[in-house]
């Protein structure tokens, strides 16, 4: 008894300091985070998707899509700022996606979305260029309620075309935040898969914050699929021929080939990583995708 008083004791004096070394560690949001819970998000971002509607993207047949995640935004922007500056000089690209995390800790989304041009209420699906998807940062100490200022909806789904009406690609973004799509959502998903195969997309992407396949414990107790959620969400995306699953979460680079799908943990783009990467995904006929480092000044490099 006293040696399992003595390492809980440890671990709490571990874990003050941690904490006192950095105001923007966000210790306690990892314990104790406090905003609503999934469904309740689920049914606000179902209410805001049938007031404004579902988006159909213009694109050529051939176009890029640019990723970032885990930007982790508090005292500095650099990276995300680099990021909007890389995919606007590009004339391939015509989406950029960000797989949550914009920021560290709380009171921080008004700094991310100023690095990335968006003003309170002015993000319009459709018209701004990067879609966001939430992280479990982004909902510590009641974030969602920060977070939906800018983007009003967790879970969507929007499309892109060609000029003439031509259907190319489905994409559908999902709430993990919190480590689980639950009841309402997961239904949705299986209902929009359904009816959207009929419609016959090149491709489908599904990209959210968390990662499917968890291969150490890197992340802790925090927000990981169980393994019955992760068995049904493999089995759905494989049954309806989902070609990309894009999470970040780990902060680590990894790619695994599972029941036809190819699921991509992207690495992250926080400004104090030494190497922060951000993918390319080129879209046509068939999908490629490469990593590059983020630039390290300001020199804008074309791909």
């Amino acid at each position: 008894m006293k040696t399992i008083n003595f390492h809980i004791l440890t671990i709490t004096c571990l874990l003050a300091f941690l904490a006192s070394c950095n105001p923007n560690y966000d210790m306690k949001g990892m314990f104790d985070g406090s905003s609503i819970r999934v469904d309740k998000r689920f049914d606000e971002s179902m209410k805001y998707n049938k007031q404004v509607g579902y988006t159909h993207w213009i694109v050529p047949e051939n176009y890029s899509v640019y990723v970032c995640t885990d930007t982790h935004v508090d005292s500095t922007t650099r990276n995300i700022e680099q990021f909007v500056k890389l995919y606007k000089s590009d004339p391939q690209c015509r989406l950029a996606l960000h797989l949550g995390d914009l920021v560290n800790a709380n009171n921080y989304h008004d700094k991310f979305f100023k690095a990335a041009s968006v003003e309170p209420g002015g993000y319009v699906r459709g018209k701004d260029t990067m879609l966001y998807t939430i992280g479990n940062h982004d909902l510590y100490f009641n974030q969602w309620e920060s977070y939906k200022r800018y983007v009003p909806a967790s879970t969507y789904w929007f499309d892109t075309q060609t000029a003439d009406g031509k259907l190319l690609d489905l994409y559908i973004c999902l709430d993990s935040g919190e480590g689980t799509l639950g009841v309402e959502q997961l239904n949705w998903l299986r209902q929009t898969l359904q009816t959207k195969s009929n419609e016959r997309y090149r491709h489908i992407i599904v990209f959210t914050h968390t990662h499917m396949f968890k291969q150490d414990n890197s992340q802790g107790h925090s927000s990981n699929f169980s393994m019955e959620e992760t068995y049904d969400i493999t089995a759905l995306l494989s049954k309806y021929h989902v070609d990309m699953y894009l999470s970040g979460h780990d902060h680590y680079r990894e790619i695994t080939h599972y029941g036809g799908v190819t699921y991509i943990t992207v690495d992250t783009m926080q400004d104090p990583v030494e190497h922060p990467y951000y993918m390319v995904v080129n879209m046509a006929d068939n999908i490629d995708y490469h990593f590059y480092a983020l630039p390290k000044n300001n020199n804008i490099v074309n791909h």
